[in-house]
C-alpha cells in the first residue's frame, strides 16, 4: 500500500484501496452527524509518502479527504510571488488527523481550490464525490445557506491571510477599496459611494495599517482620480485603476 501509481499529471498520485465503513473518530457538528445516521458509509483508503501529492489545484473534485494519521499541507499559487516571497506557493493550511480537506470545492461545485501535498507519511479516507453531494442534497435549506456562507468566509479569510503576507500596504488599500464598493457601494452621478460611517482607524484595521498609511494613501489615490473623499464617504471614480493598484488580487 506504500507503491504510488505515475499517473497522467505529471507526479506521483498514491494507490487506493476500497476500505470498511466509516466510524467516527469523535466528530461532531452537522455534517458530519448527517454521515452517522447511515449505517454504512464506504471510503477509499490512500496511503500516502512524504512528497505525494493528492490532488493539484484546479483538477476535478474527487470527494472529502479525512486524515487518519500524519500531516498534509495545502497550498494555492499565486501569481504575485514577490516581495516576503520566493515561490509562487501560498500554504493555507496543514490538516492533522481527525481533520478533513476538500469539502471547499464540493460545497461551491467547482474545481479543487488548493493543492494537497503530503509533508510526511499519512493515511487518508477518501468518501466520494457522488455519496458527499447525495447527503448535502438531502439536508435542510438552512444547512445548505450556512454551509455555503461558511466556506465564503472561510475563503474571505484566505485571502485576507495572503493579503497580508504578499501584499504592500498601498495594495491591501486599493484592495479593500475595491470589495467595499462592489459589496456595499451605491451608483451615483459622481461614482460609486462608499458611505458606512467607518473611521480611518476601523478603515486601516481593514486594511491592516495604522492611519497614516491610510491616510497617505488615500490621499494619492484622490490625486490620481482613483477616489473622492467627502468626510467618512470615498467615491469610487475608477475602479479599474484600483484594481490594478491592488495588484488584482481577487482574481
Amino acid at each position: 500500500m506504500n507503491e504510488t501509481l505515475l499517473l497522467s499529471g505529471g507526479y506521483n498520485r498514491p494507490n487506493l484501496s476500497t476500505g470498511p465503513a466509516f466510524n467516527s473518530p469523535s466528530s461532531s457538528g452537522g455534517f458530519m452527524q448527517t454521515f452517522e445516521k447511515q449505517s454504512e458509509i464506504p471510503y477509499e483508503i490512500i496511503h500516502v509518502k512524504e512528497g505525494d501529492v493528492i490532488f493539484r489545484e484546479g483538477e476535478p473534485t474527487r470527494g472529502l479527504f479525512y486524515v487518519q494519521s500524519g500531516c498534509i499541507k495545502m497550498y494555492v499559487n499565486r501569481s504575485q510571488a514577490r516581495g516576503r516571497t520566493t515561490t509562487p506557493e501560498y500554504v493555507t493550511k496543514l490538516v492533522g488527523p481527525g481533520e478533513y480537506f476538500g469539502y471547499k470545492s464540493l460545497v461551491k461545485g467547482g474545481p479543487t481550490l488548493a493543492t494537497a501535498k503530503a509533508i510526511k507519511t499519512s493515511t487518508v479516507w477518501l468518501y466520494s464525490k457522488d455519496m458527499v453531494l447525495s447527503t448535502l442534497q438531502d439536508s435542510s435549506p438552512l444547512f445548505k445557506f450556512l454551509l455555503n456562507q461558511a466556506v465564503f468566509d472561510l475563503e474571505a479569510y484566505e485571502m485576507t491571510s495572503q493579503l497580508h503576507y504578499l501584499a504592500s500596504v498601498q495594495e491591501r488599500i486599493a484592495y479593500q477599496l475595491v470589495l467595499l464598493s462592489d459589496k456595499f457601494g451605491v451608483q451615483t452621478p459622481n461614482g460609486v459611494s462608499i458611505n458606512l460611517k467607518l473611521t480611518r482607524n476601523e478603515f486601516a484595521q481593514l486594511a491592516s495599517t495604522i492611519n497614516e498609511s491610510l491616510s497617505r494613501h488615500l490621499t494619492e489615490f484622490k490625486t490620481e482620480g482613483l477616489i473622492d473623499l467627502n468626510g467618512k464617504e470615498i467615491i469610487i471614480k475608477n475602479r479599474e485603476g484600483l484594481m490594478a493598484k491592488s495588484g488584482n488580487y481577487n482574481k
